[in-house]
């Protein structure tokens, strides 16, 4: 399955790097060019997908659904190289001949593809695909492949052109788009020659990422620009000189709301942002600002924030706070039609120093990506350090708490008093050969049982197949003595009565002073173990 690992990864990163223009909803004020990328990354989301279940169902030689989804993968892969000849037009902003033939051509590729398609169904001139044989690529696949490598180089060679006629911050931009085709050029003839390796997954990665970090994020940078050139532009009155032209490009959609707030007498005018690209309203104006906001916040703002917010905005506050620094932030929540809705105010100084710039933004989906994306790391964290069998923390875990214990000993650090006791299971290979290894595995189960009952305050570790180790602390560490006791006689009745798991048992403590190596700890604990499984086979003779 190694084939849809590569999909899946790249399928996750994609959704990451673009998740902003793939989210566009109303296109109303979006710039062309824009439209036109998010066609191209939602055709490469569709070609991830097809090439993603492709790998499953070559792997699992399902010859039906494998065949349908390769027909798949190839229109997705034609109609990409067509959406991004489209986005490149139409963002290097050529209206001639020469782009629209270039679209033409495109079209043109795409047809091809789809009538060799169909004729695919009569005669496997792109591809077969055989329970015997799997995935059998034909002469026309080859074809195809080559004629969109072509039209991506084309298409790089023509940004090139345009970037040496145009000034230098657009000139970087094509220059990016130039080498983002090429890359998808490149992994097109890498893909041609190793038809089962995911190359043109791989390259639009690339060249999606290369977009995102050269184009939209310098793109992002300009109206940071233009919103400081705002600031130096504004007047006293800002609600006669700020224009709303000014601000749409500013906001440039980072803000639902921002004010602009007079330090001196308080007076402000609010702004709002009714989608992604401007149309800007006034929302609000006054005389006091703070008196004002300080009244709505226990209406708007979630009870249990609401506090934060006041101390958060109050005009010494953030005097004191941005003397040294140029930006403050808070998280908090609104309610929303009767429901919470995260949000991040920022605020920072104009480059007079005479008023607040406020601004407001939604972060609903971002807080909501955070927390899906920390539980995901939590499961498969958990997951990793738990033993499979019994359901308690395995070896992993036992070492990472161990490199813990032995850096802060290290270090110097004045540790906690611990012990650790290492249990070992008697007969298990006795009971695997005689009674099966289902019963083996619950005699296993019903010992970390046992032991968990025991030590109910201390993490219990099985650390090889029938060894366990458990790191005493609190109260556990205190009553050690007569946990032990308790583990003995448990111990002693099940042997005595044939019935329950016999586990030999030794503990140790750490020595401060005296122990350098947390392992000393541990293999005197081991020694103590291995003299009670001593004295266990003496009462069993």
């Amino acid at each position: 399955m190694y084939y849809a690992s590569f999909g899946i990864l790249s399928l996750i990163l994609h959704l990451i790097i673009n998740h902003e223009v793939l989210r566009i909803k109303n296109t109303e004020n979006v710039p062309a060019y824009k439209i036109k990328y998010r066609e191209f990354l939602l055709c490469i989301l569709f070609y991830y997908v097809t090439d993603i279940m492709w790998g499953f169902f070559n792997d699992l030689r399902i010859v039906l659904l494998a065949y349908c989804d390769t027909l798949l993968y190839f229109l997705s892969l034609a109609l990409s190289v067509l959406f991004w000849v489209r986005y490149v037009v139409e963002f290097l902003g050529r209206k001639g001949n020469r782009s629209r033939n270039l679209i033409y051509v495109g079209y043109a590729i795409f047809g091809f593809t789809l009538l060799n398609l169909i004729v695919n169904f009569f005669n496997p001139v792109i591809f077969d695909f055989t329970a015997a044989e799997g995935y059998v690529p034909g002469y026309a696949r080859y074809i195809i492949f080559v004629v969109l490598f072509i039209l991506q180089m084309t298409m790089s060679i023509y940004s090139i052109i345009v970037s040496s006629n145009t000034d230098t911050k657009n000139k970087t931009r094509y220059m990016t788009v130039s080498a983002s085709g090429s890359v998808m050029a490149v992994f097109i003839i890498l893909q041609t020659k190793y038809p089962y390796l995911p190359f043109y997954a791989i390259g639009t990665l690339v060249s999606t990422s290369l977009i995102h970090v050269f184009v939209e994020e310098d793109e992002k940078l300009d109206m940071d620009q233009k919103l400081r050139n705002v600031e130096k532009n504004a007047e006293t009155s800002q609600k006669k000189t700020i224009t709303f032209g000014q601000i749409a490009e500013s906001l440039a959609s980072n803000y639902d709301v921002i004010y602009y707030v007079n330090i001196k007498d308080g007076n402000y005018v609010g702004y709002s942002s009714r989608n992604m690209y401007g149309q800007l309203k006034t929302d609000r104006s006054g005389s006091e600002f703070f008196e004002d906001i300080k009244k709505s916040i226990p209406k708007i703002v979630h009870q249990k924030d609401a506090g934060r917010v006041i101390e958060f905005i109050n005009k010494d506050y953030l005097l004191s706070v941005l003397e040294d620094r140029k930006q403050v932030n808070l998280k908090y929540r609104l309610i929303v039609d009767g429901r919470p809705q995260h949000t991040r105010i920022f605020v920072r100084k104009s480059s007079d120093s005479e008023h607040f710039i406020i601004g407001v933004e939604n972060i609903d989906n971002e807080v909501r990506k955070e927390k899906e994306h920390l539980k995901a790391l939590n499961t498969e964290k958990e997951l990793a350090r738990r033993d499979e069998l019994t359901g308690i923390k395995n070896k992993t875990a036992y070492s990472e708490l161990m490199q813990s214990v032995q850096s802060n000993i290290d270090n110097g650090v004045d540790y906690l008093p611990f012990a650790i006791a290492v249990c070992d299971v008697n007969d298990l290979k006795k009971i695997n050969d005689t009674s099966g290894h289902k019963a083996g595995d619950e005699y296993i189960r019903s010992a970390a049982k046992m032991l968990c009952d025991i030590f109910s305050h201390s993490p219990v570790f099985r650390i090889g197949g029938d060894e366990f180790a458990v790191f005493l602390r609190g109260d556990d560490y205190n009553e050690r003595e007569d946990l032990m006791v308790r583990l003995h006689e448990e111990v002693m009745a099940n042997f005595l009565n044939e019935n329950g798991p016999v586990i030999a048992s030794g503990v140790s403590e750490f020595r401060p002073g005296k122990d350098t190596d947390v392992s000393e700890v541990f293999e005197r604990a081991d020694n103590m173990m291995y003299e009670d499984k001593r004295q266990l086979k003496l009462h069993g003779n």
